[in-house]
């Protein structure tokens, strides 16, 4: 089998067993020697094991420690092999950091031995989850499949973290420049999630386990790789304009740069949940009976050898989300014994991911970021229901990350009852959106000052797409006012405490 590929598994977060792999492994093993599987070595499946439940682990350090694993992985079968990795959870953002850190930045990604990295609901944007701590994630065990959490490997996860978006935005931007599918050493890149909930291990104590555009831990805005980055900047005032002047000036915002990644194959695996053994997208996978959706989807993400293929692949998933989230297919009802059954509406969702900078690379805080909707360019005039959540970074609270309806923002057909009636009438767009950045401040002598993208004259949607996320740096302009230095012909002592602040200088 010198021409096969062997293969490695990486799981989740605050895992402490190698059952949570499930039956996929051994199914894999079965498809394998089948007519038309694919060309795996199947003596050679390696399941990972690795640490993430101990404070002073970061995620670069569990990295680090797959490099040493995998080389000495590859020093055992001999040769010049390639392998395959398939993750689960925050095995995916491991693997991508670990790509990022060895063979992308040293530029050696000509040597890189992996060949597909398929990710089972990757965390490659972060979990709403992470947020809620230690303490708290602790009783939510079951849903992650683990027990007890890890605080550095928590900090990464965080929605917005340092880490995440400089991981990310270097996705976006500068990723597309390599070519990985059409190397001469080709790397194909899958992410497969679900966004059902198994409504067993929801936790009515907390909401994002039963968060719509979810599997009950990681959005499928959130493991998308499909992506874009976008640069806002506020112009400079001049020299002699007054502060009115400039406030005038600073208000507009301009788009200096928008950037999308080469497009990645991305599925949403139907009825699928982030864990567990009846929904689990790995873990509900059985080694015989009828083949699973994800096992499914991974033999097809398997099957390709070049970018022909790649690109193939991508359109078929691309056609087969959008069936899966078609009205007729959105509406979910919960059998409820007693009480009236509960239905859910499953709109495709969108994330925004806003970090506020300033001109010379500090992070600002103090500053409300309001979306706007209609010629008046009003909060007023949003559709109702067009955001689920909204969340602070606790390291970087001016990196804050906003989850929209999609389909209330953007309008959508009505969704059907199951007898034929209309479980929710049409959702109409209304128009244009904006985006207004208001500091809390609004006096000082060194100070921000608003900055607005005026929804009666342009649209964010054209930056937004529903189930991916857009990552937006915001760059405002630190306004120095004279008053902050200044010279004196006065030889006689006086005091400058209250001398009144100018103009920007």
């Amino acid at each position: 089998m010198a021409n096969s590929l062997l293969v490695v598994f990486v799981h989740g977060w605050s895992v402490t067993s190698t059952d949570t792999y499930g039956e996929l492994p051994a199914r894999l093993k079965r498809e394998a020697g089948k007519d038309g599987g694919p060309p795996l070595d199947v003596r050679n499946i390696y399941l990972g094991q690795y640490v993430s439940f101990r404070d002073e682990v970061r995620l670069e350090d569990i990295s680090r420690a797959f490099d040493a694993a995998v080389t000495d992985v590859l020093t055992e079968v001999g040769g010049s092999r390639r392998f395959v990795c398939i993750t689960h959870s925050t095995g995916g953002p491991v693997v991508r950091d670990w790509l990022d850190r060895f063979y992308v930045k040293p530029g050696k990604l000509a040597g890189c031995p992996l060949s597909h990295l398929i990710m089972l609901a990757p965390a490659n944007f972060g979990s709403a989850l992470a947020q809620l701590g230690k303490t708290r994630l602790a009783r939510l065990a079951n849903s992650f499949d683990g027990v007890e959490p890890g605080q550095r490997v928590l900090d990464w996860l965080e929605l917005g973290s340092p880490e995440s978006f400089d991981l990310n935005s270097h996705w976006i931007t500068d990723y597309a420049a390599l070519k990985l599918t059409t190397s001469a050493n080709p790397l194909f890149l899958f992410v497969l999630t679900g966004d059902r909930i198994d409504r067993k291990l929801y936790d009515h104590l907390n909401s994002y386990t039963g968060e719509l555009g979810s599997d009950g831990v990681v959005r499928a805005a959130a493991a998308n790789l499909n992506a874009t980055y976008v640069r806002l900047e506020q112009p400079q005032p001049d020299r002699g304009d007054s502060l009115e002047s400039a406030r005038t000036k600073l208000r507009a915002l301009h788009v200096t740069r928008v950037e999308h990644p080469q497009h990645t194959a991305f599925k949403l695996i139907a009825n699928a949940s982030h864990s567990g053994d009846h929904m689990g997208i790995m873990r509900s996978v059985t080694e015989s009976g009828d083949l699973h959706p994800t096992a499914a989807a991974i033999l097809r993400c398997l099957q390709v050898a070049d970018d022909a293929g790649y690109n193939n692949l991508c359109s078929a998933f691309h056609a087969e989300n959008a069936a899966h989230q078609a009205p007729e297919n959105r509406l979910e009802i919960e059998q409820v014994p007693v009480i009236p059954d509960r239905q859910y509406i499953h709109d495709p969702h969108s994330m925004l991911i806003f970090r506020l900078l300033d001109d010379h690379g500090a992070h600002v805080q103090e500053v409300d970021i309001l979306l706007t909707a209609g010629e008046n360019n009003s909060p007023d005039e949003l559709p109702e229901g067009f955001l689920t959540d909204r969340q602070a970074n606790r390291r970087d609270p001016g990196t804050i990350t906003l989850f929209l309806n999609f389909a209330a923002m953007a309008g959508s057909p009505a969704v059907p009852g199951p007898d034929g009636s209309i479980a929710r009438p049409a959702l109409i767009a209304r128009g244009n959106y904006g985006l207004t950045i208001r500091p809390r401040a609004t006096d000082g002598i060194v100070l921000y000052l608003e900055g607005v993208i005026s929804a009666a004259t342009h649209d964010i949607l054209d930056y937004v797409e529903p189930n991916q996320t857009t990552l937006v740096d915001i760059v405002l302009t630190r306004v120095v006012r004279s008053g902050v230095f200044t010279f004196t012909k006065q030889l006689a002592p006086r005091s400058f405490k209250n001398d009144p602040f100018g103009n920007p200088v």
